[in-house]
């Protein structure tokens, strides 16, 4: 039975994939994961890499088939019909795939294209993500000759073409400046707040995490911790950490990192 404020629901989920290496048979990714994600919000998948972040991401948009476990998205239950899921959401990869031979407005038609956006309403969803996006004036640029966190904004338009009903982000920012960074999380708040659009989305930062309303802290296939964020500061509040860097990192190095992310 499934929860009609939930847009996503997991529970006791597994995923195992055969291992490359001959030392062991199989590599479990997703250990006996349960969460429920609501409608019309912001979502953070939080850890390291090899958390399970972008594996959890890709058995919500059905690219992935669970071990064992039940998987419910918009209440689909994507184990027995991940197109039907997939015709309802978009998802957004760390690379994404764009054509840079093509223009930012000839990419936006290929992806109306590709997703069977009807004629009638283009005009009118292009013009709303390339305003939100800042590339109205750009417009006729191929795509190739765009900078980095241009063609992040472009990616993610390319990936809205569609008006999904969930997004997912898998690090969106990651190798971005800091004020196309910026720009992304306006964008992503904005679409959250003026479409109430439910967005999961992955990231190694706390500082983006601080931004969403339910944070999910994962690790090793587990999710050790979830909450807000107000609740998530109160479980570490007064706790003290030890560190140990590693030799290749000088202490003076890694002092001024914690400084700067306000550890």
């Amino acid at each position: 039975m499934t929860d009609e404020k939930a847009v996503v629901q997991v529970k006791n989920l597994f995923m195992t994939f055969k291992a490359e290496s001959k030392k062991t048979a199989e590599i479990t990714a997703i250990v006996d994961l349960n969460m429920q994600i609501n409608k019309g919000e912001l979502t953070a998948l939080v850890g390291p890499d090899g958390s399970g972040k972008t594996t959890l991401l890709r058995l919500i948009a059905g690219l992935y088939k669970a071990t064992s476990g039940s998987l419910n998205v918009l209440g689909i239950d994507v184990s027995k019909n991940p197109q039907a899921v997939q015709d309802r959401i978009s998802y957004m990869p760390q690379r994404f795939g764009l054509y840079e031979d093509l223009s930012v407005q000839e990419n936006l038609d290929l992806y109306a294209d590709l997703h069977g956006v009807p004629k009638d309403v283009r005009a009118q969803r292009f013009k709303r993500l390339l305003d939100i996006t800042d590339l109205t004036q750009f417009t006729q640029r191929l795509a190739g000759q765009l900078s980095g966190g241009m063609k992040q904004k472009l990616g993610l338009a390319c990936t809205l073409v569609r008006s999904p009903k969930l997004l997912l982000l898998d690090e969106p920012s990651v190798g971005v400046d800091p004020l196309s960074r910026r720009d992304l999380w306006i964008i992503i708040e904005q679409l959250v707040q003026e479409e109430n659009l439910s967005v999961i989305i992955s990231t190694a930062y706390m500082d983006e995490a601080e931004k969403c309303a339910q944070v999910y802290i994962m690790h090793e296939g587990k999710i050790l911790k979830q909450g807000s964020p107000e609740q998530l500061k109160e479980i570490a509040c007064g706790q003290t950490w030890n560190i140990k860097p590693s030799e290749q990192i000088k202490a003076r190095t890694l002092q001024a990192q914690l400084l700067d992310n306000h550890i």
